[in-house]
């Protein structure tokens, strides 16, 4: 034994020492546990410890470690201590002793062979394994050669004592080994046929014949070839005693082959000079061959091969074991062919059961479905409960918890969704045309539709991006909703997971939407009966309550007055409304007023919003709120006035709208308006000639003067020039108000426009030694203004800004481009999206009070502070500037504050 491979063998025995230990000893108390209790030669038995053994063969084992690494001493006094295993007193049981190692052997060899093939599927190896092998079986030969030599040594000690009866033992021992193999056979074959009756495990099965096989045949390598399923060949299922040899399947029609042989001759096959390469790799070199059928009463199923020594395989008593355990076999494997078989078929009457069950389940579960909807659908007329509830029914049926049922609506042709399932409110504001998205294809087509992907279909259509809840993904079910050949809508289920829904859920759905139709449609119908009926008694009911309770106060009152409820269902309307409205009192009853209030304002009835008044009809200081706005109807003018009628306990009510014929007050004041302009332009003529003949006297045209008439004359030229601007501004307000300004739009630069202001307030500004600053940044766009009214709006602004600042203070102009965004929200209704200029004019003067802002744009009103006698003025500049701004399509507005200053600021369009 060559060294490096006994330090392998060394290290592979101590490292497989729990593996193969444990079963060394199980084989050891297998083989000698028949006498455990061994009768003694007067008649006593001998008690064996039960431990007795396990320590033998472990102190074996050690031996056996210490051999294979050179030291020889301790496995040979191991085998002196075997006699503790001997079978009867007196004498050494040899054969079982060497069956002992040989089992060893056995074990080594598979051990060996199952790392080998673990190696090899991980990595090529060399020939360590082979080496090992022959090393194991080097160490087990050299121990049972030991073993047998002190038998020999033993024997020939007893020769000469046992020579006279040599011949008598012989024959008794001759007799006595049939009688154990016999009774061995016997209780393996037992044991065998109880092992194989407890289960239908073909695995098993064929693990218990092999071991039976080679424990009795012992040495031996047991082989059970199976005929393959299509009987064209025979499969290698099982080998026993030695590794799984390359090639596992042997053709039927290589006839040369002893396995095949002994299937078709089905007969018992014996030989002992094969030659090996002739036998597609099963055949084990120098070993005879043992082949018997396994015959049942269908036929022949496969082969067993015992490979082993030929005087063993060649016993007669020993083939007949053979021959029986193999008939075993034979039924055995038949009885597990035929229970897999059987649990084969039964776990496909078992599908086919389940499948027919589903079926009638899912036929169960339709009927009663459409029993339930129909009896839904005949014991009510709600159309929301028969859909909601419908809704509900199948979508547990089904197992989704996403649907809707989506109703055509007349007028529009847009598919609303009426039910969602979940949902109770905020429904009706999805909304489809027909042929839009899947649910219009399906009610424009009139054909139900599964859809296993809704992001794969081209006709889904993405839900809005803010609207989280709504579904992204998954499939979805739409069968229509058809009564009376008339589409009514569509019912729609979905599920997060793709292809979720069958056939069989699309017939189900088919069958109730026919049910359902007919609900909703009785329901519509129902519904519009009801409406007439019930229009027709509430407007009857609030005639009567409107003429009980308020006929003589309203029909007194000049004014139109209509009052409704919190609905805004009209209650009361007086004579004067009918004479205003020029409608007839029954038409007005019937109107809900906030439709009225919509016909007569058309895009202006947000200015008068009767659903905002009613659900906030207190301001922040909890007053009750009014909201009022003007309307022309025909050539009259009428002012409606809104106010929310509250209770002493202060509940609502309902609302009160005032209509009020202001006709002849317009009238009046076009005509005080076309006086002052009249008056204006009269004045304007004898105040020009008055400037001109003063300056004609202040430059001495008419001789020279003296100092006090020279004072007197530029006080009288500059009253003039007073008077003319106040007469310029009447004339301005005037033709704004009648709509007959003139303007001339063109690119300005505000610049040009500020240097030309600021040039005419200059004088102004250094007498009152104010500090002025302007901030125009380079790149400010150019606006689109009138040159004139923009010089008159900048001139106004700062005018002012200088004459309510205090000597010494300070004035800042800032320009910059901005976008609508900057105007604050009161001022930006009306304004045009897109690119301003924004001018500040900001001061450090004496402020203005929080309750005068709202009156500065008022005409001649002037509010009250330190400066007014001082700055002059008649109120009339900024009332001229707001309109102009607007003229111009821009907006202004101002923050003060008292004793710290102001910050007029507006925007004019940019280019």
């Amino acid at each position: 034994m060559q060294h490096t491979t006994s330090t392998h063998l060394t290290r592979w025995l101590s490292a497989n020492r729990t593996d193969l230990l444990p079963l060394w000893i199980a084989a050891g108390n297998d083989l000698f546990a028949a006498d455990h209790h061994a009768p003694a030669r007067n008649g006593e038995a001998i008690t064996v410890h039960p431990d007795e053994r396990k320590v033998i063969v472990t102190a074996l084992y050690d031996g056996l470690i210490a051999a294979a690494g050179g030291d020889e001493q301790p496995l040979d006094e191991c085998l002196t201590a075997l006699r503790a295993l001997r079978s009867s007193i007196g004498e050494d049981d040899l054969p079982r002793q060497i069956m002992l190692f040989q089992r060893l052997r056995s074990m080594g060899r598979r051990a060996l062979y199952r790392e080998s093939m673990e190696a090899t599927a991980r990595q090529p190896q060399d020939d360590v394994f082979y080496h090992l092998l022959d090393a194991l079986d080097d160490l087990i030969d050299y121990a049972i050669t030991r073993l047998v030599e002190r038998w020999v040594g033993a024997a020939h000690r007893v020769l000469n004592e046992l020579n006279e009866t040599r011949m008598l033992v012989e024959s008794l021992y001759r007799d006595a080994e049939v009688t154990d193999r016999t009774t061995l056979q016997v209780s393996r074959l037992n044991q065998l046929a109880r092992e194989l009756s407890s289960t239908f495990d073909r695995e098993a099965h064929l693990h218990r014949i092999g071991v039976t096989l080679a424990e009795v045949l012992a040495p031996v390598v047991v082989d059970i070839w199976l005929l393959a399923e299509d009987a064209t060949c025979l499969e290698l299922a099982w080998r026993y005693g030695a590794p799984m040899p390359d090639t596992r399947s042997i053709p039927l029609d290589a006839t040369h082959d002893p396995v095949v042989q002994t299937l078709q001759q089905r007969e018992l096959f014996l030989a002992s000079n094969l030659v090996a390469a002739d036998q597609n790799g099963w055949h084990i070199p120098d070993v005879a061959v043992l082949g018997i059928p396994l015959i049942t009463q269908s036929g022949v199923t496969g082969v067993i091969l015992c490979q082993g020594d030929e005087r063993t395989l060649a016993d007669r008593s020993q083939q007949d074991f053979a021959r029986s355990v193999v008939g075993q076999a034979a039924i055995a494997l038949e009885n597990a062919r035929l229970y897999a078989e059987v649990r084969a078929l039964n776990a496909d009457l078992e599908r086919r059961i389940a499948e027919r069950t589903r079926e009638l389940q899912i036929e169960r579960d339709t009927l009663e479905t459409l029993n339930a909807i129909a009896l839904e659908v005949s014991s009510t007329l709600d159309g929301d409960e028969i859909m909601s509830n419908s809704l509900k029914t199948l979508a547990k049926l089904i197992g989704v918890q996403h649907g809707s049922i989506m109703l055509l609506d007349r007028e529009t042709d847009q598919l609303v969704d009426r039910a969602v399932l979940g949902k109770s409110d905020n429904v009706g504001y999805v909304r489809f045309s027909l042929g839009q998205g899947i649910v219009g294809w399906v009610a424009h087509h009139r054909k139900p539709l599964i859809v296993d992907d809704v992001t794969a279909d081209p006709r889904w259509t993405p839900p809005p991006i803010d609207d989280p809840l709504a579904k992204r993904q998954g499939s979805m079910i739409a069968v229509p909703l058809i009564a009376h050949h008339e589409v009514l809508g569509v019912l729609v289920l979905s599920h997060e997971q793709p292809a979720y829904f069958r056939e069989e859920h699309l017939r189900l759905l088919d069958a109730s939407a026919k049910q359902i139709a007919i609900g909703i449609h009785n329901a519509q119908v129902y519904q519009h009966a009801e409406q007439q009926y019930f229009h027709r008694y509430e407007m009857q009911q609030r005639q009567e309550a409107a003429v009980s309770q308020s006929t003589a106060i309203l029909q007194s009152l000049s004014d139109g007055v209509i009052v409704c409820d919190q609905k805004g269902s009209v209650l009361t309307v007086n004579l004067a409304a009918e004479k205003i409205l020029d409608r007839p009192i029954e038409e007005l009853v019937t109107w809900n007023l906030e439709d009225l209030l919509r016909r007569l304002l058309g895009r202006r009835v947000d200015e008068l919003s009767l659903d905002d008044l009613l659900r906030n009809p207190w301001d922040d200081q909890h007053r009750p709120r009014t909201l009022s706005t003007t309307f022309q109807l025909g050539p009259r003018t009428i002012n409606i006035t809104l106010d929310p009628v509250i209770s002493t306990k202060e509940t609502l009510i309902g609302a009160v709208a005032v209509f009020r014929d202001r006709t002849r007050e317009v009238e009046s004041d076009r005509l005080k308006t076309e006086f002052i302009g009249t008056v204006s332009h009269e004045l304007r003529t004898p105040m020009t000639s008055i400037k001109g003949f003063t300056q004609l006297l202040a430059m001495g045209g008419l001789g020279p003067l003296n100092e006090t008439q020279k004072e007197f004359l530029g006080i009288i030229q500059s009253n003039a020039e007073r008077m003319i601007a106040i007469i310029n501004d009447l004339l301005d307000i005037t033709k704004i108000e009648t709509g007959s300004v003139e303007l001339e739009i063109r690119p300005l630069h505000v610049a040009e426009t500020l240097s030309t202001v600021m040039l005419d307030l200059q004088p102004k500004i250094q007498d009152r030694q104010q500090h002025l600053s302007l901030s125009i940044p380079a790149g400010l766009p150019l606006v689109r203004a009138d040159a004139r009214r923009f010089n008159q709006i900048l001139f106004n602004i700062v005018s002012n800004a200088v004459k309510y600042t205090p000597r010494g203070g300070s004035i800042t102009v800032e320009a910059r481009e901005v976008t609508a965004d900057a105007v604050p929200d009161e001022e930006r209704d009306g304004l045009r999206p897109g690119r301003y200029v924004q001018i500040d004019v900001r001061d450090t003067g004496v402020g203005i009070a929080p309750e005068d802002l709202p009156r500065i744009w008022e005409r001649f009103y002037r509010s009250e502070n330190p400066l007014k006698v001082e700055a002059g003025g008649t109120g009339l500049g900024l009332s001229l500037v707001k309109p102009l701004i607007r003229l111009l399509g821009g907006r202004i507005w101002v923050e003060s504050c008292i004793n710290e200053g102001s910050v007029f600021s507006f925007v004019i369009p940019a280019v």
